[in-house]
């Protein structure tokens, strides 16, 4: 997520460089988040010399935890003023320095099968106990049970919950409750996705802001959207409804309901349950859309329904959030107004 200023066409060169600049070079500013990039600092130069952009190693680790988030969605890493992508080399020497090239190759693997080999009708199956994946088709029932071959597993799981089956009987326990799990398991997937990301209502890139203001222009679409209440520019409340910006829809935040702060430290002025520091505020705001979330889904399955299938996948408990969580009301607030406590 960037603001972009430059919407030139792109003129490709061979090479990406992840430079050290020199000492008498000047300090630029990065074409993302606009912070100075000092001369012994560390960056990515886009390859586009129309452009020729450069972006801090904090915006890169940005984009690098995008990728590993939704890797479908945010590859290649692209530059942010022109969309360039950068050269994959010094994308993946990046990734290397920050010790994450085993997770970052556990990802490319399936997304350059899904991309380059499987036909409209496939799907890859992976074993969730190693890196070990097989192509299944679509036309037939959603596969359910897979027997790892790799050698050093050879595990046969149950892919709904993703547990070791152990025996024929074990099986059939699995396929008789498991099945009927598959959507509940996807409506509490997806509720903990989406509610870790933020999504541009524009065209549905997801993402984490970074500790700047709530003011989002989409680094794929250039789209203006506010991060706090997940709306497009043109739909946010503010002063003049005919022609509404970002800027507009953070006055009077304090007060009205349908306006949103421009910074998420601000909030614990009006709210003791916010931190001024940037980073807890924007675990804090998470937290609550996840677990606003799971509490849609436990309104719309029934928390019979939801225990059972905790019980049966522990899907629940591993996501780190109790029942107890979920129900508490205060926990889905994400401000709290001053006349809520008249």
């Amino acid at each position: 997520m960037s603001t972009e200023n430059d919407h030139t066409e792109p003129t490709v060169q061979p090479t990406t460089m992840l430079e050290m600049p020199s000492p008498k070079e000047n300090t630029r500013s990065c074409g993302i988040c606009e912070a100075n990039i000092a001369a012994a600092d560390a960056h990515l130069t886009c390859i586009n010399q129309k452009c020729h952009k450069v972006t801090c190693s904090h915006c890169i680790n940005t984009m690098i935890d995008m990728f590993f988030a939704q890797p479908t969605l945010n590859y290649p890493l692209k530059c942010g003023g022109c969309r360039t992508a950068f050269n994959k080399a010094s994308v993946e020497r990046v990734i290397m320095d920050e010790k994450d090239y085993e997770k970052y190759i556990a990802c490319m693997l399936p997304l350059y099968w899904s991309r380059k080999c499987l036909n409209n009708d496939e799907e890859l199956a992976k074993c969730p106990y190693c890196p070990y994946l097989e192509i299944h088709t679509t036309d037939a029932c959603p596969i359910q049970f897979l027997t790892c071959q790799h050698p050093n597993c050879g595990k046969r799981s149950c892919l709904i919950c993703s547990s070791v089956v152990q025996d024929d009987i074990d099986e059939l326990r699995h396929r008789s409750h498991c099945v009927e799990y598959r959507h509940c398991k996807k409506l509490i997937d997806e509720a903990i996705a989406t509610g870790s990301l933020r999504q541009c209502p524009h065209c549905e890139l997801a993402g984490i802001k970074d500790n700047n203001c709530t003011h989002m222009t989409c680094a794929r679409c250039s789209g203006r959207w506010c991060y706090f209440c997940g709306k497009k520019e043109e739909d946010c409340n503010a002063e003049d409804d005919e022609y509404p910006d970002l800027s507009s829809h953070n006055n009077d935040w304090e007060s009205n309901p349908d306006r949103c702060p421009m910074y998420l430290g601000k909030i614990c002025e009006l709210d003791d349950r916010w931190s001024a520091d940037d980073e807890d505020c924007l675990e804090f705001f998470h937290r609550c859309q996840t677990l606003r979330n799971l509490y849609d889904v436990l309104e719309s399955i029934g928390e019979d329904r939801l225990e059972e299938l905790n019980d049966q996948c522990g899907i629940i408990d591993a996501c780190g959030y109790s029942f107890e969580d979920i129900k508490d009301e205060e926990n889905r607030i994400l401000i709290k107004y001053k006349w809520d406590d008249s």
